[in-house]
């Protein structure tokens, strides 16, 4: 599989099911970026970026779309 078309799909479906959250590549790695609450008010949410540490490839890929998963599910509770 080609890496960035793999992202761009992954971005694509997030963005269809109404998800703000997004996968970037920055350098060789990955991170999420976008709204999360912030620390000083759970009420407002403000642009952010979480690096995770995982290689920009397809692997990486596979393992930050299970990340968001979980950091998704920990947003809704």
């Amino acid at each position: 599989m080609d890496f960035k078309r793999t992202l761009i799909d992954i971005n694509k479906n997030l963005a269809n099911d109404g998800i703000k959250l997004r996968i970037e590549q920055r350098g060789k790695k990955l991170s999420f970026r976008g709204p999360l609450p912030c620390r000083e008010s759970n009420e407002n949410s403000k642009q952010q970026r979480i690096s995770l540490n995982l290689n920009a490839n397809v692997e990486g890929l596979n393992e930050a779309e299970k990340l968001l998963q979980l950091l998704l599910l920990q947003l809704h509770h």
